[in-house]
């Protein structure tokens, strides 16, 4: 059994964090006088602290979950998003622990695209900094060889290669990335765009899904 999956992430929420970011913040090493370390201050190092906090979405210690996007093999996609860190990643544990149960205890395969290094170990960190318990079919620390996961990424380009899910997919043809990506999702986010949010991470999904299901093809040839 295949359980496709795919999380959206934000930056940090916490004010404390983002102060703490704002006043580690120093200057270029390059700037030794008083007059262009002032004139930085005054007018970079506002966008500096502010895309410090942005990578933070990459983050698992301090960036925040907003949606998971997931499937069980054919069956519909399904999303958990919104405001509430622990609602989002608890309503995604019990909505597929009772398919699960439905399914007599079946242990799936994760399937995702850079889901190794990203999605899976993401999950993990904000689950141990919210006190959530993990069900146990969930990989701690999956390896590329590992049955309880399927990269995609890692399927095609190897494992010290990278393709993006947008350029995989367009290369077999197949619709559906658009405009969008991931560099998008916090703004969108914090301009309450957060239906917008959820159907892209199920667009990928669905996504990850064909793509999957075509190198099932290739690899039942060899």
């Amino acid at each position: 059994m295949n359980l496709y999956l795919d999380i959206e992430t934000i930056p940090t929420k916490s004010n404390r964090i983002r102060a703490a970011i704002a006043d580690g913040m120093k200057p270029p090493g390059n700037m030794k006088k008083a007059e262009t370390i002032a004139e930085w201050e005054a007018n970079a190092k506002q966008a500096a602290v502010e895309e410090e906090i942005a990578r933070t979405s990459f983050d698992g210690a301090f960036g925040n979950i907003c949606c998971i996007g997931w499937a069980i093999d054919d069956q519909p996609v399904k999303s958990s998003y919104g405001e509430d860190e622990n609602k989002v990643l608890s309503d995604f544990i019990a909505s597929v622990m009772a398919d699960l149960t439905y399914l007599r205890h079946v242990r799936p395969t994760i399937v995702g695209h850079n889901v190794l290094s990203f999605d899976v170990r993401f999950i993990w960190q904000r689950a141990i900094i919210l006190g959530i318990k993990m069900p146990h079919w969930f990989p701690r620390d999956p390896k590329p060889w590992d049955r309880a996961v399927f990269d995609t990424m890692t399927a095609f380009a190897g494992y010290r290669g990278a393709i993006s899910l947008a350029k995989l997919s367009d290369a077999m043809g197949l619709d559906g990335k658009g405009d969008m990506d991931g560099s998008k999702v916090a703004k969108l986010w914090a301009a309450g765009e957060h239906d917008k949010v959820a159907t892209y991470c199920c667009g990928d999904v669905e996504l990850t899904r064909q793509i999957h299901k075509r190198m099932q093809i290739a690899f039942d040839e060899m």
